[in-house]
């Protein structure tokens, strides 16, 4: 009888955190897969035969997107070819570079992007495969063409869609970083509030946001401009922008020059719908703080950005998930974000897409 092709799957990352993406898949099953082919943000595994591994469920926190391997292609007639071993039709494509910048595109980056998308596309569905470039939805099977360096193969997997995955390519939130942005901050803030489902205009009018670690108020300034009122603590200097924030409707900033330690519960309004942190302390000490916090104000919608500067901390990832799950009814879920350097995100919602 034939031998039964080795199965092989992939996830992305950012690059540099390769190590930490196979911990983790080693984490989850042991023995039953070995990597194999490695590249900056970019990992596969071979699967033991006999071995059938689940790909439903939470991601790995490391992963930005995660499915099955079908193969390299070195030109488009390939990535046709290569499409045609998918288990199921897809008819959603992903199309994404392997190295995501931390700082985002620029709005011509993704033009360019954009091009190359409609082109690989273009030829997929001449060869009969109809694929398009909507949102998946869940259970939609997404065809993910990886771009490399130049003249490098074409990367082609395959994943299926569900709640827990980001649904634009690679993970990457469709969020400019402004020239004039106060700080990086707004980058990732933009990016979480994507992930959380919350990207929109206007997602937050009428919200009152707390944001722990707010200077100088790049992630505050991204609050506000979703029309968030935010109320800001930290004992750093404001970008003046922040401060003299004025949409014409409800959103306005509040400075509580303090730590979050010295921060008075009483001082708080009785509803807070959104709780931000991204102090620069260890994992263990901040949520100390958002611990005794949300207990009190019992926000709705978490979004933690916690630093993970070394291997002990990256071990204790799974306790601190559990520590943020104790605090609220919603969905954990965890991620680096593509702005992320040394820290992931956690967000918990009531409810997720």
């Amino acid at each position: 009888m034939p031998s039964v092709p080795p199965i092989f799957r992939f996830a992305t990352c950012n690059p540099g955190w390769e190590s930490g993406l196979k911990a983790e898949m080693r984490a989850r099953h042991g023995e039953a897969v070995t990597p194999a082919f490695l590249r900056p943000g970019l990992v596969t595994w071979k699967v033991r035969e006999g071995e059938k591994l689940e790909l439903g469920g939470p991601l790995p926190v490391f992963a930005h997107v995660s499915g099955t391997s079908l193969g390299m292609a070195k030109t488009l007639e390939e990535v046709s070819e290569i499409a045609g071993r998918c288990e199921a039709t897809p008819d959603r494509i992903h199309v994404f570079p392997r190295v995501l910048p931390e700082n985002g595109f620029t709005a011509e980056e993704w033009e360019s992007l954009d091009a190359r998308s409609g082109e690989i596309a273009a030829v997929l569905r001449e060869s009969g495969l109809n694929v398009d470039f909507s949102p998946p939805r869940h259970g939609d099977p997404v065809l993910d063409v990886i771009l490399g360096e130049e003249g490098e193969a074409l990367f082609v997997g395959w994943h299926r869609h569900d709640r827990f995955r980001f649904p634009s390519p690679g993970g990457m939130p469709r969020a400019i970083l402004p020239d004039d942005a106060p700080s990086r901050a707004w980058l990732k803030m933009e990016q979480g509030l994507h992930y959380a489902g919350l990207g929109d205009p206007g997602s937050l009018a009428g919200k009152t946001a707390l944001e722990l670690g707010c200077a100088p108020g790049g992630g505050s300034f991204s609050l506000l401009t979703h029309g968030a009122k935010v109320l800001g603590v930290d004992t750093g200097e404001m970008d003046g922008r922040v401060l003299a924030f004025d949409d014409g409707k409800d959103a306005a900033f509040s400075h509580f020059a303090i730590s979050a330690g010295e921060l008075r519960i009483e001082d708080l309004p009785r509803r807070i719908d959104l709780l931000a942190s991204d102090m620069n302390l260890a994992p263990p000490v901040a949520l100390r703080y958002i611990e005794r916090l949300q207990r009190r104000v019992r926000a709705r919608t978490l979004l933690l950005t916690l630093k993970i500067n070394d291997a002990k901390m990256q071990a204790q990832i799974p306790d601190f998930l559990e520590r943020v799950r104790k605090l609220t009814p919603g969905e954990v879920i965890a991620t680096q974000l593509p702005s992320n350097r040394k820290e992931i995100t956690i967000v918990s919602l009531p409810e997720r897409r």
